[in-house]
């Protein structure tokens, strides 16, 4: 087996408690040992002791992983689980191979954004023959990874087309680059048009840098370490070359995307990522640090999820909470911080396990009685907004920069 030896280090910390149990997402529904932190360490140590080989119903219980983290919350011996799960993926990768349509994807149309362009403008045609049945709106994906996976129709124009121009503003507090990610890229450029509109009217002027790529993770989650590396070294040239020009910030609004950028580039790209990482904001956390506002409510009740990888991933709830409070009549809903299943490919490999996870946050947001139901992550949307057409529930489903921008747009706003 080839692996990171620095996960054995991590593994042999774990004391088999069992802890991890109480609060994984998709052991708390298949009650499977294998599917849960406890159980895949101990397949990481039996496959190094040679007592197992990598089968494909290993690499199923290894997939299964939503790499939420909750488990290294609640861990009491400290063990960094996220290093090992990796390098589990890794494992499987460099011992299975990759599926042969993702590793097409990663390592030939995601570098090249003209091409991916033209593989998702072709997706975004094939999708609309694909009827919508009880869902409403919402659509299978097609080519990626012929899964089950619903989704929201492509946008006909992409954010880094919307912004390839963006008029300078005068003497500007602050000028920060925005990475969009993928979902924000190709699904909802409306969440790009309100991070840019909020900012500007808080006097932060915002580059959009047009040549940056996908941050990787889909890549990293499937054990391609060399499409994931190659694509962050291609985004740190890219927001390198914009930082010559004085960026005091590079802000997102994807929590995968924030994550990956703070926390996995650093193993991707080593210390000479380290002083950008310092510089990566979720967008909520950006404007509560640097800005003041004045908002004006909207009349609307509005309630919040917690993405696991922004809350867990990045001790960040309060900030989008702030936001929301000062925006809207927020209402709190019970276990905002449980995952809703999502996870990016999880929801992919796993749809069917990822909706009864998810089934959980709709009865949490049917008790709020929200008019609006917020998250930070287009991920957590995309899940939420099947959730709730598949239930038939009329709630409107938003980033929180887009109800800032609404209450803002509503009143007078502070520069």
């Amino acid at each position: 087996m080839v692996m990171n030896k620095n996960w054995e280090l991590e593994a042999s910390k774990c004391a088999k408690c069992g802890k991890c149990r109480s609060v994984c997402p998709v052991f708390l529904e298949t009650g499977n040992e294998s599917m849960v932190a406890r159980g895949r360490i101990s397949l990481a140590e039996a496959i190094r002791d040679n007592e197992i080989i990598y089968t494909k119903r290993l690499k199923e219980h290894i997939y299964s992983c939503k790499k939420c983290l909750r488990c290294v919350h609640i861990c009491p011996s400290g063990v960094d689980y996220e290093l090992i799960i990796q390098a589990m993926l890794d494992g499987i990768a460099e011992n299975m191979g990759i599926p042969l349509l993702p590793k097409i994807i990663f390592r030939y149309f995601l570098p090249r954004r003209k091409l991916f362009d033209l593989l998702i403008k072709g997706a975004s045609i094939f999708q609309k023959f694909i009827p919508g049945k009880r869902r409403g709106h919402m659509r299978h994906l097609p080519l990626l990874f012929t899964g089950k996976r619903w989704m929201p129709p492509l946008a006909p124009k992409t954010a880094l087309q919307i912004f390839k121009q963006i008029p300078r503003l005068k003497n500007p507090k602050m000028r920060v680059a925005f990475f969009t990610g993928c979902l924000i890229n190709y699904v909802y450029p409306d969440i790009a048009k309100a991070v840019v509109d909020v900012l500007n009217r808080l006097n932060i002027e915002v580059v959009v840098p047009s040549d940056q790529l996908c941050c990787g993770i889909p890549a990293r989650s499937l054990g391609d370490s060399i499409a994931a590396r190659a694509l962050a070294e291609r985004n740190k040239n890219v927001f390198e070359s914009v930082r010559l020009g004085r960026i005091d910030a590079i802000v997102t609004a994807c929590a995968t995307c924030g994550q990956t950028l703070k926390r996995d580039y650093i193993h991707l790209l080593g210390d000479s990522w380290q002083t950008m990482a310092k510089k990566i904001y979720d967008i909520s956390e950006f404007i509560e640090k640097f800005t003041h506002y004045e908002t004006k409510p909207l009349g609307q009740q509005v309630t919040y999820h917690d993405p696991c990888h922004l809350y867990w991933a990045q001790n960040i709830s309060r900030e989008p909470r702030n936001i929301l409070k000062r925006s809207a009549n927020y209402v709190e809903m019970e276990n905002a911080e449980r995952c809703c299943g999502g996870g990016g490919i999880f929801s992919l490999t796993h749809y069917d396990l990822s909706l009864k996870i998810n089934e959980h946050k709709m009865e949490s947001i049917k008790e709020t009685g929200a008019d609006i139901v917020a998250t930070n992550c287009p991920g957590c949307m995309m899940q939420i907004s099947d959730g709730l057409a598949a239930r038939n529930m009329p709630k409107k489903m938003l980033h929180t920069i887009q109800v800032l921008q609404m209450a803002m747009r509503n009143g007078k706003i502070s520069r």
